[in-house]
């Protein structure tokens, strides 16, 4: 979840995990550590450990709290519970990823912005430039003297130019396709309820409409910050090679191919993929 260690929107000391987040007009520093009051003796916080949260600064909802650890976390991840419902070759090939949940996104701008300034560049690169993004457009938050940084809204980003959503690294088109999204959600004219409320095929319309978004974004965005779990990235090459794997295919399935095999684990297609895709990664490793 931490895009390298100089990403200035999250703090984590190996146990506690502090973010500011804004919502409606909201904005708290979001504490997250393991069950109980954070204690430097305390292990790290890893896959399968039960979490408490608490907001340190600002005041938040308890029901928005909830939501945005359950998606940041993937606590809302129901596979787990419905492991019984998928059939036994799924559920030996994913046996060894007791933990493994789906983390997710605090808002669906992040997300698109996230995705577009990685886009054609190394990991090194993209987390440069959206840690520059956040720092230039984003807003700080001192707190105990530590600088804490909001993610930009759509509201900040919408009416700069684009020689200035340029200068964190940005190209042309991708400041262009950031500002556009950022005008299209401040007008409303998408909105997160809305998406999460349509069917699949007219979700991936309304986001492949937009600049820079393409039919593989639109999915992984879906099913991460969205919560579709219906979605399934088909087209992903590494998702591709996992059920080509799973299927016990020497040849690489193609995309059409991908959807007919995870059809009949919807409505949980998205999440079973991504688990093989981590079971796959883990078998080949």
């Amino acid at each position: 979840m931490r895009r390298g260690p100089a990403d200035p929107l999250i703090w984590f000391d190996g146990r506690r995990w502090r973010r500011r987040l804004a919502f409606d007009g909201t904005a708290f520093l979001l504490e997250v550590s393991p069950s109980g009051t954070p204690d430097p003796a305390m292990p790290p916080i890893r896959a399968g450990t039960c979490l408490s949260a608490r907001v340190l600064a600002g005041r938040a909802p308890k029901p928005v709290v909830e939501r945005v650890v359950a998606r940041l976390f993937g606590l809302d991840d129901p596979v787990r519970r419905l492991s019984r419902r998928l059939p036994e070759p799924v559920r030996r090939a994913t046996a060894g990823l007791p933990g493994a949940a789906l983390p997710g996104y605090p808002t669906l701008f992040e997300a698109l912005v996230h995705t577009i300034l990685g886009q054609q560049i190394s990991a090194t690169a993209a987390n440069a430039h959206r840690a520059a993004f956040a720092t230039r457009f984003g807003r700080p938050f001192i707190f105990h003297g530590r600088p804490y940084w909001t993610f930009p809204a759509p509201g900040a980003v919408a009416g700069e130019r684009l020689a200035s959503l340029r200068r964190p690294g940005l190209s042309t088109a991708k400041a262009f396709a950031v500002r556009c999204i950022a005008r299209t959600l401040e007008r409303g004219e998408i909105s997160e309820a809305a998406l999460e409320a349509t069917a699949p095929g007219a979700a991936l319309d309304t986001l492949t409409a937009l600049p820079g978004i393409g039919r593989w974004t639109a999915e992984w965005v879906l099913l991460r910050a969205l919560r579709r779990f219906d979605i399934v990235p088909a087209g992903d090459l590494a998702v591709r090679k996992a059920v080509s794997w799973f299927a016990g295919r020497a040849d690489l399935l193609s995309e059409p191919q991908v959807r007919e095999l995870v059809a009949p684990w919807t409505p949980y297609a998205g999440l079973v993929a991504f688990r093989l895709l981590l079971a796959h990664r883990q078998a080949v490793a």
